[in-house]
């Protein structure tokens, strides 16, 4: 092996070994604890499935997704497939060495000709090669980062649908929470009625609520394994898997501001990167056509065996070489210049895209950034303020109405309304979450908190 193919080669090793490491999701995900991903518990099936029955968190669910999603697998393997392009920049020059033999005598006029063996070997022009490997160490680059945005996404999605799950558990905790109280309130509504001091409408009233409460309990029993299915796909488990009991995630947040966030976006945002990466790849097929207008140059020799020639004895002649250096006719300028036009063509497109995705980075981030606040400002109104408010609203309706002074229907609305309350700070909690989720995804990184 010459120099630039023993690197060639050491390139591809390099890659192989970036490849091997590249499972770690590190860079879109913070552990709580040191995980080697390679352990048996996140590899083998049946243990994955036993640790996914009895307790759930993201730690577990990424470093199994990682293991198990077809996606990823897939994505991985086009990665891997874009570093065997390194054999092929020089593999085909030795494929294209030609050797010659007849199969049988070739009958002449003056004698017949055994056979004939001919050699070439191309060299290409200085700097070929080097531009060739630059070509693929790009395209390296842009396989990793499509793999990159494959492994973002999928824990992206994975942390979506866990929050999601966990709102959906407190929402049917509180519902159930509610259902009780108005049990009791319909055993209170009962005996009042049955000593005079309230009429049946009051139970009729408290038994429709409870009646629009067990259904609203059914139908988040049923969002429920809908989103443990979405999960299991995500798994690559079958729809029903019975997932665990969810953990407790703490509320996210950022300091950041978003000049810096979209500063970190611009940085690191791979969808930006591959467009950086293809027209870095296009400059160098620019160079490499441009080098095209000179021919590459070729050497070789051809022997022929003369049957009616003596090799050997007093009357013995020297055997036949025909030295054979070659090059290209078509050397002329002009020659690839469509080729090499369109390729500037496409070259500006990509520039244009690029400002175009980067406009849109960062209108985006601008979006998330102020959904963002509004679900942390809705988090911290409800925590500190209107459900403090909902709940001794709903204390004085109850001691009210048991001692005669307030109407059942204010007892009604003061449970609705605490309820609700609960609900939607769940539910902003659970939307904080995910915009953390979304800012990091539109960035291409994983925010400290």
């Amino acid at each position: 092996l010459t120099i630039q193919e023993k690197e060639i080669e050491q390139s591809k090793k390099n890659w192989e070994g970036i490849i091997k490491k590249s499972i770690s999701p590190e860079i879109f995900h913070k552990f709580k604890v040191k995980i080697n991903l390679s352990d048996k518990q996140f590899t083998d099936t049946k243990i994955q499935k036993e640790l996914l029955k009895q307790k759930i968190g993201l730690d577990l669910l990424i470093a199994i997704a990682v293991n198990r999603n077809p996606k990823l697998k897939s994505a991985r393997k086009k990665w891997r497939a874009a570093i065997e392009k390194y054999s092929q920049t020089t593999r085909l020059d030795h494929i294209l060495n030609q050797y010659r033999a007849f199969a049988k005598d070739l009958d002449t006029k003056t004698s017949s000709k055994r056979h004939k063996k001919a050699i070439y070997e191309s060299f290409p022009l200085p700097g070929t090669l080097t531009i060739k490997t630059d070509i693929i160490n790009k395209e390296a680059q842009i396989a990793s980062q499509k793999y990159f945005i494959v492994l973002r996404d999928l824990i992206s999605s994975i942390k979506n649908n866990y929050y999601e799950l966990l709102y959906t558990d407190q929402a049917i905790l509180i519902t159930s929470e509610n259902l009780n109280l108005l049990k009791h309130l319909e055993t209170v509504a009962y005996i009042k009625y049955k000593t005079g001091t309230a009429g049946y409408s009051d139970v009729v009233k408290v038994q429709t609520r409870i009646s629009k409460l067990d259904d609203d309990l059914i139908t988040w029993r049923d969002y429920k394994n809908t989103v443990i299915a979405k999960l299991n796909e995500l798994l690559d488990l079958e729809p029903h898997f019975p997932l665990g009991v969810t953990t407790e995630v703490e509320l996210r947040d950022t300091k950041l501001k978003l000049d810096e966030l979209i500063k970190r976006g611009v940085k690191y945002q791979q969808e930006l990167l591959i467009i950086r990466l293809d027209l870095e790849r296009i400059d160098f097929t620019i160079k490499l056509a441009e080098k095209k207008f000179y021919p590459d140059l070729t050497a070789g020799y051809s022997y022929f065996e003369d049957k009616a020639d003596n090799l050997v004895g007093v009357g013995r002649k020297k055997e036949t070489f025909s030295l054979r250096p070659a090059n290209k006719t078509d050397f002329w300028f002009g020659y690839h210049d469509a080729y090499i036009k369109e390729a500037r063509v496409n070259y500006q497109a990509l520039s244009d895209k690029l400002n175009s995705i980067r406009n849109k980075l960062e209108y985006d981030m601008k979006n998330v950034v102020f959904q963002l606040d509004t679900a942390r400002r809705d988090v911290a109104l409800y925590k500190d303020s209107l459900l403090v408010l909902a709940k001794s609203n709903l204390e004085v309706a109850q001691t009210d109405y048991q001692s005669g002074k307030a109407d059942f229907l204010d007892v009604l609305d003061a449970q609705r309304i605490w309820l609700d309350y609960n609900l939607l700070y769940q539910q902003y909690i659970r939307d904080q979450n995910k915009k953390m989720v979304e800012l990091e995804q539109t960035i291409g990184r994983r925010l400290s908190e």
